[in-house]
């Protein structure tokens, strides 16, 4: 039986400002994946109310074992990229 594993997508953030320092300094960040009338999306800085909303929640930075269901979904809406088989 296959086994699939969700990491939500990663975006890479650097700080405001202006100094010539700042363009270099990177940081990644996990965003997170929810899906909501069937149709999943990606959000930063997700809400507790946003979270118990959603039908589904994965919060970003973790990974995730799936169901062969959520993997088809995910995959049919652009995210399978973030999903490895195991």
């Amino acid at each position: 039986m296959t086994k699939y594993y969700l990491t939500p997508p990663v975006v890479e953030y650097g700080p405001a400002g202006g100094g010539r320092l700042f363009i270099r300094y990177r940081l990644n960040r996990g965003e997170s994946l929810m899906r909501n009338g069937g149709v999943w999306s990606q959000t930063a800085f997700p809400t507790e109310d946003v979270m118990k909303a959603a039908e589904l929640f994965y919060l970003g930075g973790r990974e995730y074992e799936i169901t062969s269901g959520v993997y088809q979904e995910l995959t049919d809406q652009g995210f399978g990229a973030n999903v490895r088989t195991g």
